[in-house]
């Protein structure tokens, strides 16, 4: 995670940034650490929010908005009892491929 949470009032393209490229630097590809930036930035705005239908809904939109993206990469990005085999397409985004593991 980017050493600064995103400053009050700050806008999403000035976080992004100076965000992707500190993940980059630590190995991240350009389009996983675009996704995390932008993960790091919605559950800060989420944290904000008092009232709490609003916070339901803003945790729904943000699981639609990174279902099936594992933001730590494929190492743990499946349930017990599976492991990720690369990744395949699902609606128009790539999502990790789990499979059973075979003893």
């Amino acid at each position: 995670m980017p050493l600064d949470p995103p400053k009050s009032g700050e806008s999403r393209d000035n976080y992004l940034n100076y965000c992707i490229p500190i993940e980059v630097q630590s190995g991240k590809e350009v389009d996983q650490a675009a996704a995390i930036c932008n993960s790091y930035y919605d559950k800060d705005k989420m944290s904000k929010i008092k009232n709490t239908s609003e916070k339901v809904m803003a945790r729904v939109a943000y699981n639609e908005k990174f279902r099936g993206i594992n933001l730590a990469g494929l190492e743990d990005a499946c349930w017990d009892g599976y492991e990720a085999i690369g990744t395949k397409d699902m609606d128009g985004r790539e999502v990790p491929n789990c499979v059973p593991i075979k003893e």
